[in-house]
Formats: C-alpha cells, structure tokens, sequence
C-alpha cells in the first residue's frame, strides 16, 4: 500500500518553509509521495486577499519541480464552493482505496482540529503528521492533546520536528507590498521570478 501525506493550504504563495517540511516527512515516515494540495477557496481565510487559484498552482508547480516525490493537485478545485479537509478525504479515500493517506498540519490547525468540519471523518480517514518548530519545548503540551484525540477519536498523531518551517506567507506578502528586500531568500527563486513577472502581491 502507497503511503501519500497530503500538504493542504492556501500557498499565497509557496515558500522553503513549505517544501523543507515536506521533505522531512518524506525521509521521517518513508512516504511514496506528497501532494501539495492548494485551497481554491479556503474557509477560514474568506474576505482576504488571495492570489488567483491558477497562479497559486503555477507558484507550486514552479517550486516543486526539482523534485521527484512531490506532486502539485488541483483536487479542490472541482467542488465548488468552501474547500473542507472532511470533503477532500471522503472523495481520496473513495477513489484511491490503496492508498494510506496522512495529513501534514501545523501545531496551530493540530489544536483547533476539532473546531474543523466532521473532525471525526479527518482523524477516522486520515493518519495526522503533526509539525511543529519547537517540539522539544511543547512536547508535553502536544502530547497531552494527541492523547485527548486518541481516546475520543481513535486519531492515528505523529509528530515531525520542522525547525525551518518559521517563514510565514503573510509576511512574504508584507515585504513583497512594502517593496523591501529578504522575500527572495524564503522562496524558490522560480517562484520569485513569478511573483515578479506577473505582478502578484504589489509587484
């Protein structure tokens, strides 16, 4: 059986952070794959302003390409309306039988999980790799979480360090609006050559 992790956000845009946890949970949990799964319209963040879902592709497409294990989906896209974790895995599940599906989250969405749509169906479906930057200091604060979820869930938790997951979109987005320099060093250069040709964020 194919083990997948599953990267959901809105990437707006993409940046190390990104793909350098996407690549620890490769090597950590010997994942098949890992698919980069853009949100077209995200929930949580209706009313702010999002790059258009087909230059958010075209970002991730851009930043993944060196490598090979990493896929970019556009699986939200055909539902219309807000895009749910729950929805996302029901429709997987169905189509891919074979395949052990886990699904990367930040410290943050791990603790509000069950403010999300259905928890119940997210933890029964899917396996959660759980990353955080600073592991070692929250270790028991996670853990007794993990455990809550455990009992009332049956969630399957992992967790994974990410100490180079600290860049944030919002504040690529500030210094990209503001036109001071550093945005270029948290992302792939493809992406900021993008970003720059096609005038996203205030460019």
């Amino acid at each position: 059986m194919q083990k997948v992790a599953i990267l959901g956000g809105t990437f707006n845009p993409i940046h190390n952070g990104h793909i350098k946890l996407a690549e620890n949970a490769l090597m950590q949990f010997q994942l098949d794959s890992c698919w980069f799964m853009p949100a077209p319209n995200p929930p949580h963040k209706l009313g702010m302003e999002i790059a258009d879902y087909a230059d958010r592709l075209a970002m991730i497409r851009l930043a993944i390409a060196p490598y090979r294990q990493f896929e970019v989906s556009d699986f939200e896209s055909h539902r219309q309306g807000a895009s749910y974790t729950a929805d996302t895995l029901r429709q997987l599940t169905a189509l891919y039988p074979d395949i052990r599906f886990l699904f990367l989250v930040g410290a943050d969405s791990f603790y509000e999980i069950e403010s999300w749509r259905c928890p119940e169906t997210i933890l029964e479906l899917a396996e959660l790799i759980v990353a955080d930057r600073d592991y070692a200091s929250h270790h028991s604060t996670l853990e007794e979480h993990a455990q809550m979820l455990r009992n009332r869930y049956r969630a399957r938790i992992h967790f994974i360090h990410a100490e180079e997951v600290d860049i944030s979109s919002a504040e690529i987005r500030r210094i990209l609006q503001t036109g001071r320099r550093g945005a270029e060093r948290m992302i792939p250069e493809s992406v900021y050559a993008y970003i720059k040709e096609c005038h996203l964020y205030g460019q």
